[in-house]
């Protein structure tokens, strides 16, 4: 397994738009397939944010996704900056490869001296606090309650 800057395996942009829109169009109904593939075009840069990463498998397949965003709700705007887009396949799932995935990126944070970072997840609060993050708050978003988190670095 390898996680890759998305710049340098942009061809993937297409898949990843498409798996992104099916996993979380019911948080952001506005947005489209498109909106999702040029949110990921934004991330095309090596040094600023935002970034996202690619998961490959042995065969360079993309099996997964992870980006660091500097917003990732209508609300909440002066949190910043986000953990996000934490995918992968589900053919792949149940292999910590998520777990994998979120360390690699916290790792890719601390070593740009990021001194917080924010998420936000419907169901998977039990599994990021075991790494370590906090709940900041609850709230009813999109017509989903949501757990917003924080992770400190310092």
């Amino acid at each position: 397994m390898q996680l890759l800057n998305l710049l340098e395996c942009a061809d993937f942009i297409p898949t990843i738009a498409s798996w992104h829109f099916d996993e979380w169009h019911a948080l952001f109904p506005h947005k489209s397939v498109e909106d999702f593939a040029a949110d990921l075009r934004e991330s095309l840069q090596q040094d600023e944010l935002p970034q996202t990463w690619v998961l490959l498998d042995a065969q360079g397949e993309a099996i997964g996704t992870a980006s660091l965003l500097l917003s990732d709700m209508t609300t909440n705007q002066q949190l910043s900056p986000w953990l996000a887009n934490i995918y992968i396949h589900p053919l792949q799932r149940g292999k910590g490869l998520g777990k994998q995935v979120v360390k690699q990126v916290m790792a890719e944070a601390r070593q740009r001296e990021l001194r917080k970072l924010y998420l936000f997840t419907e169901d998977q609060q039990a599994f990021y606090e075991k790494l370590g993050w906090e709940l900041h708050h609850r709230e009813f978003y999109e017509n989903h309650w949501v757990a917003v988190m924080q992770y400190d670095f310092f």
